[in-house]
This record gives C-alpha cells, structure tokens and sequence, in this order.
C-alpha cells in the first residue's frame, strides 16, 4: 500500500484506489471459501449478467469495461461452472447470447452476501447516517466525472 507523508491527507485519487483494492481482496478472501477457484472479475460478471442477461459478450465487455478476449476467459469459467449458457440470438443470427442459469443465480445470490458482508465490515465504524453522506458524495463526485 502506497502511503505517502503522514501529515499530508491523502489524494481523493489514492484513497478510491487503496478503498476499492481493499475492497477486492477482502471479497476475493470471502469467495474463496466457495471453492470455485474465482476472484472479484468473476463477481462483477455475475453481477451484471444477473440484471443484463441474456446479452452478448460485447454488451457484457462494454458493460464491464474490459476487453471481449477477457470477457470470453471469464464466460469459458462461468460456462464450466455451469452458471451460464451460450445460446443463439434471438434477433441475430449471427451472435450468440448469454443466458445466467439457475446455477448461475444461485452462485450469485450466494456471492452478493458475501459483497454485502465485506461492504458492511468495510463501513462497520461508520453511523447510518455517514453510509449515507459517504455514499451521496460518492455519487456526486462519480456523476460530475461522467457530465459533459
């Protein structure tokens, strides 16, 4: 962990970057316990196909902001967990669709605690009322970043 002078406070940039690290390794720590040899990427997968699903690899890449070869290494994964499927578009003949199975949302209800409970231990010092604040000043920092 990068930790720069003391009696300095740390750069907004910094502190995302240390929380969000912290973060995934505490959830990656959580999810090994399921034994399924899966890290934060596969959880961020789950979680968008579980409201996006079915889509395409593309619209998954899009939406995760990775390349499609990664996301294709993520889908042959989930794919031999059984947790999604590959079908033929139903507008497209020539893509293919991701369909999230019951395995698949079973996976993820199971791996949604586990975020919840790594979120909830991360803020366990702060009041509701501090969730709060942290979270609307999050949002308004995030949405003056993506206002033109």
């Amino acid at each position: 962990m990068i930790c720069p002078d003391p009696t300095t406070p740390p750069s907004l940039g910094l502190l995302l970057r240390q929380v969000r690290d912290g973060l995934m390794r505490q959830l990656d720590v959580s999810m090994a316990e399921e034994n399924l040899d899966i890290g934060f990427t596969h959880y961020l997968g789950l979680k968008v196909l579980s409201f996006r699903a079915p889509c395409t690899a593309n619209e998954l890449a899009q939406a995760l902001d990775q390349v499609p070869s990664a996301v294709t290494r993520l889908l042959d994964k989930l794919e031999a967990l059984g947790c999604v499927r590959r079908e033929p578009h139903a507008q497209d003949r020539r893509a293919l669709q991701i369909v999230l199975t019951d395995q698949g949302r079973q996976l993820w209800a199971r791996l949604k605690q586990r975020g919840d409970a790594v979120m909830d231990d991360a803020m366990r010092d702060l009041s509701a009322d501090e969730r709060a604040l942290l979270l609307s000043l999050l949002t308004r920092v995030r949405d003056s970043l993506t206002t033109p």
